[in-house]
């Protein structure tokens, strides 16, 4: 059982927190905290407002960011440790060594935690994951809507799958390189639901996008969690 904490990956939505066209290292914020949250990493607190976490780094990854608008709409503090550092990125350099922190995290819940496999298969391309950390339910994600996060970290990429009440998403990111990214593709936003749950296998078909949201291919996935 992963315990019930999380921090991943883009903002292919109006309003919405996930992966998608963006700057990579907003995006990737939002969905590492949502994983950290939801799949016990560290200290990291649920985040019970991602809305807010994706307002302060979409601000931090452009013109700044403004910590009044950081924290949930009841006023307290579940989610400081997460809204609170993300707001107070006042640079795109600060919000990559908080990502670079978060990608650290992660790793290392995922090396003691972590089990299972996945596979992305994107055009001609395939990427394999030999372990993955998977939450299930808004109980265990930490976040209202929430029904199942999953991510692997592994060769520098994180591979990133999420069903909330944003919809379905699934995205593949270099974490290591921000600026000149060798991959960054998310799941195109006006899909339908594709995203498949049976018991702990997860796996679906769907159009990929580039950052700008230009079409990169079809493709499929399969995660089978610890």
């Amino acid at each position: 059982m992963i315990p019930p904490y999380v921090v991943e990956v883009p903002v292919n939505r109006p309003s919405s927190p996930r992966p998608g066209p963006g700057p990579v290292s907003a995006t990737l914020a939002v969905a590492l905290a949502v994983v950290l949250a939801g799949c016990g990493g560290g200290t990291t607190d649920p985040v019970d407002s991602p809305e807010s976490a994706a307002d302060a780094t979409t601000d931090a990854g452009t013109d700044g960011a403004s910590t009044e608008d950081a924290g949930t709409d009841d006023g307290t503090d579940a989610d400081a440790d997460v809204a609170d550092s993300l707001a107070g990125a006042t640079s795109t350099e600060e919000l990559e060594e908080m990502v670079e922190g978060m990608v650290d995290d992660l790793a290392e819940q995922q090396e003691a935690q972590g089990g299972g496999s996945a596979t992305l298969t994107v055009g001609d391309e395939e990427w394999t994951f030999d372990s993955v950390l998977c939450a299930f339910g808004e109980e265990e994600i930490g976040q209202e809507g929430a029904e199942v996060v999953v991510s692997s970290i592994q060769d520098g990429l994180q591979f990133y799958v999420s069903i909330d009440d944003f919809g379905h998403s699934v995205s593949l990111n270099d974490v290591e390189n921000f600026e000149d990214p060798s991959v960054a593709i998310s799941s195109d936003f006006a899909a339908d639901d594709f995203i498949e749950v049976d018991g702990k296998d997860v796996s679906g078909e769907v159009l990929f996008v580039d950052e700008e949201g230009g079409p990169v291919g079809e493709g499929s996935f399969e995660a089978t969690c610890p």
